[in-house]
């Protein structure tokens, strides 16, 4: 499952119609409009058959011209063009799975400990002084690495260790 977040840029803050507003029917291939109207991708029929997909890898949906015009939402949906398109990734179906899977408690405990080892990279780089290997090669990387983790997991010993109120004393010495 990609526990990964999905970017989503759909939204509207201007009051108009969000992608979100729209129904995706996959047996159709197609997005419908609040209003019962279809957005396809193959309206026009061209002599030579084109795939449909753009440089940017999305597929435009769009409404009817008319349709659009007589719609009691259209001030809503469209009020600065002519008829509603909607772009659609081509990957959009993974990236739906991927916004199903971000509603679960899964998802949420996975975030939190993917924070924890994150954070520990970043004491690596930041307090360690990891920010780049002085070693060369993948053996000089991996060993360099091993030695700065064990360093960073006996610093976290030594804390876990401490008895609880007492100042540690070599603590300014890392």
């Amino acid at each position: 499952e990609p526990h990964v977040p999905v970017w989503d840029k759909t939204e509207r803050s201007d009051g108009t119609l969000s992608r979100s507003d729209f129904e995706w029917r996959a047996e159709d291939n197609e997005y419908r409009c609040p209003a019962d109207k279809a957005l396809r991708s193959d309206r026009r029929k061209f002599t030579v058959p084109r795939s449909g997909v753009t440089k940017a890898d999305t597929i435009i949906y769009r409404a009817s011209a008319s349709d659009c015009v007589s719609c009691p939402l259209k001030e809503r949906c469209c009020p600065n063009t002519p008829n509603r398109k909607i772009a659609r990734q081509v990957n959009e179906s993974a990236r739906d799975v991927a916004r199903q899977i971000a509603k679960t408690e899964a998802y949420a405990r996975s975030r939190r400990h993917r924070k924890k080892v994150e954070m520990l990279f970043a004491h690596l780089k930041r307090i360690l002084k990891l920010d780049r290997l002085r070693l060369r090669g993948l053996k000089g990387a991996r060993d360099e690495f091993l030695l700065a983790a064990t360093a960073q997991n006996l610093r976290r010993m030594a804390v876990w260790l401490m008895p609880k109120g007492t100042e540690p004393a070599m603590a300014t010495a890392f």
